[in-house]
């Protein structure tokens, strides 16, 4: 059945196709990995805040260390959004546009801190398949991160969703 010329092309008719959107749903997907991205650095620095006011007003400790170190781990966490970028981009796009805009949004909050979870994973394990140590692979001493996967994630996620919903 021919489209009526009102209709034709739009947003809806390519999603429901699966024939058009698809760099529009990319530059969704890295506008959410934005945004990720930027509520961890704002949570990293108003985390620091405070206890670099505590230690400058009890004058002790190294206040001085406090935002570098908070800074630190958003390079750190930088290092890993490679990672994140080749993990998260598949899987939004292979998500059909009509079943995340149906979804419920506790449905996505615990989607998006799931799939957080095991792109961290898939980081760790591509990390150590790189340096040929497969066999010692070990997730010790990782117990910071995953935090901060999941909050990455969760926001990432939502803010697509969002947009995805919006426009479609």
């Amino acid at each position: 059945m021919p489209l009526s010329a009102d209709r034709r092309g739009s947003p809806r008719d390519r999603a429901n196709n699966g024939c058009g959107g698809v760099l529009q749903r990319l530059l969704f997907a890295a506008t959410g990995l934005a945004a990720g991205n930027a509520a961890l650095l704002v949570f990293l620095i108003y985390s620091a805040l405070p206890s670099r006011a505590a230690l400058l007003k009890a004058h002790m400790g190294q206040a001085d260390v406090k935002l570098p170190r908070a800074l630190e781990i958003v390079v750190i966490r930088d290092v890993f959004r490679a990672g994140t970028d080749s993990v998260g981009v598949p899987i939004a796009l292979a998500f059909p546009v009509r079943l995340l805009s149906r979804l419920a949004w506790p449905c996505r909050i615990v989607m998006s801190a799931a799939l957080g979870q095991l792109a961290l994973v898939l980081i760790f394990v591509v990390l150590f398949a790189i340096q040929s140590r497969r066999s010692a692979f070990s997730l010790a001493h990782t117990e910071s991160l995953w935090p901060f996967s999941i909050l990455v994630s969760t926001i990432s996620f939502l803010v697509y969703a969002a947009l995805l919903r919006r426009r479609y």
